[in-house]
């Protein structure tokens, strides 16, 4: 699938100096999938809970996780360290209801997510961001994540060099909310207009980055069933950025 869009609407291409790129589902997977690991944790704790009935679950929960903020902040959008394990504890509870023991299979899960063997890079991750910096772009990451991603990405190749991480759990705001990507803008140390946001996550990636004046671009990688608009330039691989920024 081609990128639909040679130019940003509202934005000059030129001016681009920072490219801000989402983790999970854009520079990054589980590998085996979230679903099929808590399954198999799961039954290590008697649950009959099988990865087809968790991905919709685990999905459903996910989208909760602003509103259920605001229970904690006041405010939705909002998080920190704390709430991020709470919210995680939870999600345990949630998609493995009949788990023996369900603070013991959080903690292993938890720990789980946090080891850089747990995830792969896609394929076109390394030789994209290369080339990139090659070309004189500032790369950062910019995660609705918590702090287990710093071991994350300092253990995986591809990503160990891209060391400015704005992660939620630790600027205090998710993405969804403006003060997430004025701590992007800090981060970057450029105005809005020298910023693209790349993620695969419609609303997270797109929607709230151009609300905040950021130009996004929708990463929609082949047999994904995420939404997306007219107008919204589109790409179907990362190395597509490489066709037509500077």
């Amino acid at each position: 699938m081609p990128v639909t869009s040679p130019q940003l609407p509202n934005a000059d291409v030129s001016k681009i100096r920072c490219l801000a790129f989402d983790a999970v589902g854009t520079l990054i997977f589980a590998e085996p999938s979230v679903a099929k690991v808590y399954a198999s944790v799961g039954q290590q704790f008697g649950s009959k809970v099988t990865a087809d009935e968790i991905g919709p679950r685990f999905r459903e929960a996910l989208c909760r996780a602003d509103t259920e903020a605001e229970r904690w902040f006041g405010e939705l959008g909002r998080t920190n360290e704390d709430y991020e394990r709470e919210f995680w504890r939870r999600m345990v509870r949630e998609v493995l209801p009949d788990v023996g023991e369900p603070e013991h299979c959080f903690e292993i899960l938890f720990d789980y997510f946090g080891q850089p063997s747990s995830w792969r890079c896609f394929d076109d991750v390394g030789s994209t961001l290369t080339h990139l910096q090659t070309r004189g772009y500032r790369i950062l990451i910019a995660s609705n994540f918590d702090a287990r991603l710093h071991s994350v990405c300092n253990g995986l190749l591809e990503l160990q060099e891209v060391s400015t991480r704005v992660i939620s759990s630790l600027v205090g705001y998710r993405k969804t909310h403006l003060g997430f990507y004025a701590a992007v803008l800090k981060a970057a140390e450029c105005d809005a207009t020298e910023v693209l946001m790349i993620g695969d996550d419609f609303e997270n990636d797109v929607v709230s980055a151009r609300k905040a004046g950021i130009a996004a671009v929708h990463l929609r990688r082949e047999g994904t069933s995420m939404p997306n608009a007219a107008g919204v330039p589109t790409i179907s691989t990362l190395s597509d950025l490489l066709e037509w920024l500077p």
